[in-house]
């Protein structure tokens, strides 16, 4: 990494001023603990000074008007669940662990609203939204444990994405703290208001570089009545994405189209304990709605078109424990792959429907590109709106084997994915690891973004060292 920033340390001093917006027992500079902070889902380590957790905006206010202050780096960070490197320290300084802002402050039910702090859990907030028949649809693989403040950070997806949207499809409005310590609110306590520049989008997926994002308003949606899913195996990856197209061009729109490639799916269906299913690429398709009679006519509609691609085999779900069942294979991928090597980094990009074939066919020959022992490669993913996560399993420890990674990685991005169109992130976002290739997708239009920066981060504290926080010539170590 080249360094082309100078910032200041955390002296003795601040760690006193700290102290006093949180407590002692809400600060740490332990290094064992400082550690733990050091690294999220990728292979990148940077160990902060200083950790300290903040239990409301006031404070979150206070300690970026320190930082801001003394030139000290300031990365904030919900649960750590990041498979970019967005929340990993780069320049040391300042991690703000966001999690004890954990409280759901109103569910309003008649206005459709509810209002959290950035610390609440995915999955705990929709425990809540469900006795009422409600949800907050996004739905990535983490939703058990990250914050919706992450989501809104990466602007997360999942597996419902294609049906209902990612998270900046729910979000109306955001409270956030600026780099000047600042607390602005952004967006409408409305439905519908188109009376401001669109300042919420702008910080949704923004990754923490322009404001520490501290409450949110999300818009609420009916959970469905009725859901039909089938399991599809195909005996080549060409027939399970030309599956999803055909499905895609009738104009179908189901609430979920995953895949998983042979050494996906052979580990998913070790790991679920799901036994005696043919050796076979998986498709999952799902389709949910409030009448039953539209919920089937458009299921069967999508199950013809994904038959004529003549699956080997196909499996309904009789009920939803039975749905649970074929889904958990597909929750359980990343774990599942984790086991087969010392080290699993996953990937994340998207391409138009129609190139789905051709890019997971050349995804697929990767690792025999590289030709490296102990190098593997397992790929599935939200294929219905085009993403895909490539993981890559190996041992980090082997010096072929590391180097093997950051090839494929140029291999994924600059050979595959960007000559087809497409996009280096659909929902994981740049963090540290995407930055060398952000230029390669969008070219000088990067220029603008810190531009934006500058403008409201003139001292570069904010999450510095990441994508879209520039500028800086980073390259992966």
């Amino acid at each position: 990494m080249v360094n082309v920033m100078s910032y200041n340390k955390v002296t003795d001093r601040l760690i006193k001023e700290l102290e006093h917006i949180v407590g002692s027992e809400n600060l740490t500079t332990k290094p064992e603990e400082l550690y733990c902070y050091s690294f999220d889902g990728t292979i990148q380590h940077h160990i902060p000074e200083v950790v300290v957790r903040p239990k409301d905006t006031s404070q979150v206010s206070e300690i970026v008007k320190l930082a801001n202050r003394e030139k000290i780096p300031i990365t904030p960070r919900g649960s750590g669940t990041g498979l970019s490197g967005a929340t990993i320290p780069t320049f040391g300084g300042i991690v703000m662990d966001t999690t004890r802002m954990n409280q759901i402050l109103d569910i309003d039910i008649e206005n459709m609203i509810a209002i959290v702090e950035a610390g609440v859990i995915c999955d705990g907030l929709n425990a809540e939204l469900a006795k009422y028949g409600y949800c907050f649809p996004p739905d990535p693989g983490s939703s058990s444990i990250c914050t919706i403040g992450g989501m809104v950070g990466t602007n997360a997806g999942g597996n419902k994405a294609l049906k209902y949207g990612v998270t900046k499809d729910h979000v109306l409005w955001l409270e956030v703290v600026l780099p000047s310590g600042e607390i602005i609110k952004t967006g409408s306590h409305v439905l519908k208001s188109s009376s401001a520049l669109d300042i919420t989008r702008l910080m949704i997926g923004s990754e923490g570089v322009l404001g520490i994002v501290t409450k949110v308003g999300i818009k609420l949606t009916p959970l469905p009545k009725y859901t039909s899913t089938e399991l599809f195996l195909f005996d080549a990856v060409a027939a399970a994405a030309k599956a999803v197209v055909k499905v895609r061009v009738a104009g179908i729109v189901p609430t979920m189209l995953e895949f998983m490639d042979l050494p996906t799916t052979e580990a998913t269906f070790e790991y679920a304990g799901l036994e005696g299913y043919p050796e076979g690429y998986y498709l999952l398709l799902e389709c949910d709605g409030f009448h039953q009679e539209a919920v089937e006519s458009e299921f069967t509609k999508a199950v013809e078109f994904s038959m004529t691609e003549k699956p080997i085999y196909y499996e309904k779900a009789e009920d939803l424990k039975h749905r649970d069942k074929l889904l958990s294979a597909r929750k359980s991928a990343l774990p599942a792959l984790s086991r087969l090597r010392p080290t699993t980094c996953i990937e994340d990009c998207t391409v138009l429907v129609t190139k789905l074939p051709e890019a997971a066919m050349k995804i697929e020959e990767i690792p025999s590109q590289l030709g490296v022992e102990g190098f593997g490669l397992g790929n599935f993913g939200h294929v219905g709106d085009g993403n895909m996560h490539p993981t890559f399993f190996f041992d980090e420890r082997v010096d072929s084997q590391r180097e093997a990674f950051y090839k494929a990685l140029d291999i994924l991005y600059k050979d595959i994915v960007i000559p087809l169109g497409g996009s280096i992130t659909g929902e994981h976002g740049l963090g540290i690891v995407k930055t060398p290739y952000i230029g390669h997708e969008l070219g000088s239009t990067v220029k603008i973004w810190y531009d934006i920066k500058k403008l409201l981060d003139p001292n570069l504290i904010l999450n510095p060292g990441k994508g879209k926080g520039g500028p800086y010539p980073l390259v992966c170590e």
